[in-house]
């Protein structure tokens, strides 16, 4: 076990990007994780987001192709997405999971990788230490290959996009009302931003809208 790379901390497992956070090393992550879920559940469904780091996207997708690999139905997030919404996505449907892309509060030369468990939450140590062991044995044998290019040709892409139904959720409740008689002025620390995201989740105009939009840019900084 000494010589996995993957080893889940607080709420996931963190590297440095092209260091320790490599493909090679997202392959071996996400195929224990594949394979954790598969001995859990019959007919497993996993939601993939990520976050606005370096690469976010391609991880993203290579996630997606490895769970379609090992027979999982995967749900992509079309853009990036805070994490509060991924939660409340896997309560929603009553998903099996997710994976997403974050390295939290991490400097800008880290990425990582948080799975959630079926209740939304981060996973526990039991499951963490299961995947770890799945993942010790994959890198012990060599690692995971990439996928032959044209392997999941056949495969449907399901995309989602969290936003509307989160938003909703939240207005329903915040008391809105009362934050805005209370005439608040709050900061919102971005720490580590990679790039200017997509206006995906944009600043709103209305007051309730505005009160929203705090909410989401405190998930999307990972705090």
């Amino acid at each position: 076990m000494s010589n996995s790379p993957i080893r889940f901390g607080t709420s996931g497992w963190r590297g440095l990007i092209a260091d320790d956070f490599t493909f090679a090393n997202v392959r071996v992550a996400v195929t224990a994780i594949a394979e954790h879920v598969k001995a859990v559940a019959k007919e497993p469904t996993i939601l993939v987001g990520y976050d606005t780091r370096f690469y976010s996207e391609e991880f993203s997708q290579l996630a997606v192709d490895i769970l379609q690999h090992h027979g999982i139905r995967t749900l992509l997030c079309e853009t990036f997405t805070p994490t509060p919404a991924i939660a409340f996505e896997i309560m929603r449907h009553k998903l099996n999971g997710a994976i997403n892309f974050t390295a939290s509060h991490n400097p800008a030369s880290y990425h990582g990788l948080k799975f959630s468990s079926a209740d939304a939450g981060p996973a526990l140590p039991e499951v963490t230490k299961d995947i770890e062991a799945r993942a010790a044995r994959l890198a012990a044998s060599g690692g995971v290959p990439a996928l032959p290019r044209g392997a999941l040709k056949s495969a449907r892409s399901e995309k989602v996009n969290l936003r509307q139904d989160y938003l909703k959720r939240l207005e329903e409740l915040v008391r809105f009302e009362t934050l805005r008689k209370g005439k608040l002025s709050l900061v919102i620390a971005k720490p580590f931003a990679i790039r200017t995201p997509p206006p995906a989740w944009p600043p709103m105009a209305t007051p309730t809208a505005s009160a929203s939009s705090i909410a989401m840019a405190r998930g999307s900084s990972r705090i």
